[in-house]
């Protein structure tokens, strides 16, 4: 039981460390979505806004 407490105790501190930054950047400092576009639509005149037929 103890070995257990303490599995969790590390898994605990691990999560933690990593949203601190202790391994590296902080989860909000990095930017590795930066790079990504939002999509284009190809065809927008498709597109019908009204009441439901």
């Amino acid at each position: 039981m103890r070995t257990l407490f303490f599995v969790i105790v590390l898994a605990n501190l691990l999560t933690y460390g990593l949203g601190a930054g202790w391994f590296g950047l902080k989860p909000g400092e990095s930017r590795l979505g930066a790079v990504v576009r939002t999509p284009t639509e190809f065809r927008p005149g498709a597109i019908e806004v009204g009441p439901l037929k």
